[in-house]
């Protein structure tokens, strides 16, 4: 009966897989040692696992294996081919400094870094004059506050006739 559950439940598949916890590896190596049965049950599993996995595998191109090869070649003593070979979607940065203290960098990307600097000092001196010129706005509504005291209620009658 016990030899059935296990079949039909999955956890002799779960136990090939490795998905099963401590507690049910060391129940399930028992039955093993109870039921003989169990062994062949696990070897047709990991057969039908195997021949699963490779039904649905994906080969990879063909060209990947030129390309991982090619890592490990040691024809020249470098281990990468010869010093020479350079892909052709491969782009070299020289970062290394020229005559001892200065890297140089591209043309462009000078005076792409001099337009950026001079913008920020424009902004900076626009945003410096608008908030002088806020501040200077704050200050003259600030001398105009007008208080509910220093309103006096207007007169509703049309016409000041004084009766004497």
């Amino acid at each position: 009966m016990e030899l059935k559950f296990y079949i039909e439940t999955g956890i002799i598949e779960s136990y090939v897989m490795g998905l099963i916890s401590e507690d049910e590896a060391e129940e399930f190596q028992l039955m093993r040692k109870l039921y003989p049965e169990l062994e062949t049950e696990i070897e047709i599993v990991e057969r039908r696992i195997h021949r699963a996995a490779y039904a649905d595998a994906v080969l990879p191109p063909m060209e990947t294996r030129e390309r991982v090869l090619q890592a490990f070649r040691w024809d020249n003593g470098n281990g990468g081919g010869s010093a020479n070979d350079v892909p052709p979607n491969y782009t070299f940065i020289n970062i290394q400094p020229k005559d001892g203290d200065q890297i140089m960098v591209h043309k462009n990307w000078r005076i792409f870094i001099f337009m950026l600097i001079i913008l920020a000092k424009i902004f900076l001196f626009f945003s410096i004059f608008y908030y002088l010129k806020y501040a200077q706005m704050k200050e003259k509504t600030g001398q105009l506050i007008i208080t509910p005291h220093s309103i006096s209620t207007p007169d509703t009658t049309p016409y000041n006739i004084s009766r004497s």
